[in-house]
């Protein structure tokens, strides 16, 4: 029998397909089609649909086991059981330092106010948007949900009006032909692929929420690839408009805001900012603060930190000590002008690296939880099972290798210090004996 966290579970299938799409369509979105468009030209779309290819790649763990069980610590609990418990420690240090940069969600939001309104200061804003979210999570997964449903139909909407508004200004007959469709050829559109593939993840974080969900194992699985396809199809859409308005020299590099002033008047303009680029980086940290404390939580009942640590709020179940903690690592950098951003890049390359040992831990799965798999709505024969999961470690190896190739010695050699750091608290702190690993899945 698994522990009882105390967890509410409310969430149903609609409330994590807007936590899911709001999760995906971050702010990101406004800039990174743009300089997706200079490194592949008009067949961005393309490299929009390569993209979701590999976030669907990286969310197939979660997919899979999501569907067996319900996970109360989400990809920290899978990864001590099929990795091993004792690296759930070096889990859970890389897994913190790479949420680190949460405060930047609140200044890009700061900057986007401040476009509309000059005279606002991006500090004072960044915090008062930073202390709203923090307040609404800690009141309660319902209501969390509830506001992250009413922006995202507003986010989604701007989405769309982009699109409705803009294909009649494309320019269809000359879009698919050089110079400016492909800039940099076959290659290009892939790596275009590697680069977008950042603003398409995220849906993966869906069994963050596994404790809270009505139905985890069917609604989690499916969500996840729901949502993804649905962000991506609308991304692809975007990117036409996005490249096929203006010359693409034009747009190349250049924010979606520049096309946007083309296709809209001044009324519809405003809207796709506060609804489109607000509303972007609202979700994405409304829903990070959401789901940033649940790994924390059962690591703390297992011993990593605190055992207090994992308590509950009484009233609303909320993780009110880890998000307290959350909120003082989001204002404090803010209010001290902190860069916190470089913190999340040290493990850059560590997240790519354990998608593929995550992979390989997976291998295990059907061996240890035989009964659960064989339940399963992805239940499949072991040769193909094996050959989805090389084929999940060789598309992170791929993103690894590229990202790599990308990077500066500095940088990989501060990764591997790091990583070097986590696996030693891991070992030291299991074998103190202040390690007691609960049982934290069940079947829902």
């Amino acid at each position: 029998m698994s522990e009882d966290v105390g967890y509410k579970q409310v969430l149903s299938r609609k409330d994590l397909f807007g936590i899911a799409v709001g999760m995906i369509i971050g702010a990101g979105v406004m800039t990174l089609t743009g300089i997706g468009i200079d490194r592949t030209g008009r067949s961005v779309f393309i490299s929009y649909l390569i993209a979701t290819f590999f976030a669907l790649f990286f969310a197939v763990p979660s997919i899979l086991s999501s569907s067996i069980a319900r996970f109360k610590g989400g990809n920290y609990t899978v990864w001590s059981m099929f990795v091993g418990e004792k690296w759930a420690g070096a889990w859970i240090i890389i897994y913190f330092l790479g949420e680190m940069g949460i405060c930047m969600y609140a200044l890009s939001f700061a900057e986007y106010f401040q476009a509309l309104f000059p005279t606002s200061n991006p500090k004072i804003v960044a915090m008062a948007i930073a202390t709203l979210f923090f307040i609404v999570n800690f009141f309660g997964i319902n209501i969390m949900a509830k506001v992250e449903n009413f922006l995202t139909v507003a986010l989604v909407g701007a989405i769309l009006l982009f699109i409705v508004c803009g294909m009649p200004h494309v320019d269809f007959a000359n879009y698919f032909k050089n110079p400016g469709f492909t800039t940099h050829g076959v290659v290009g559109i892939f790596a275009g692929g590697a680069f977008l593939n950042y603003a398409v993840l995220g849906a993966s974080e869906l069994i963050s929420f596994s404790g809270e969900c009505k139905n985890p194992k069917k609604d989690i699985p499916t969500t996840i690839i729901i949502s993804t396809a649905f962000v991506a199809i609308m991304f692809s859409l975007l990117s036409i408009v996005a490249s096929g308005v203006l010359p693409v020299e034009q747009v190349a590099g250049q924010p979606l805001t520049l096309v946007a002033e083309v296709i809209f008047n001044k009324p519809l303009f405003l809207f796709f900012i506060v609804a489109g680029a607000l509303g972007a980086t609202a979700t994405t940290l409304n829903v990070t603060v959401a789901y940033i404390t649940k790994p924390l939580v059962q690591a703390s009942r297992d011993g990593w930190f605190p055992k207090s640590m994992g308590e509950l709020h009484p009233k609303y179940r909320t993780p009110h000590k880890w998000l307290f903690v959350w909120y003082l690592l989001t204002i404090v950098p803010l209010a001290l002008d902190l860069s916190v951003n470089q913190i999340a890049d040290l493990v850059m390359f560590i997240t790519y690296l354990r998608s593929i040992v995550y992979a390989i831990g997976y291998l295990k799965m059907p061996k240890m939880l035989p009964d659960l798999w064989a339940k399963s709505m992805f239940h499949m024969p072991d040769w193909a099972y094996r050959l989805l999961m090389y084929s999940c470690a060789g598309v992170a190896a791929f993103q690894l290798i590229s990202n790599a190739m990308a990077a500066d010695i500095k940088m990989i050699i501060i990764n591997i210090v790091v990583l070097a750091g986590a696996i030693i608290f891991s070992l030291v702190r299991y074998h103190s004996g202040k390690v007691k690993m609960e049982i934290s899945y069940e079947e829902a």
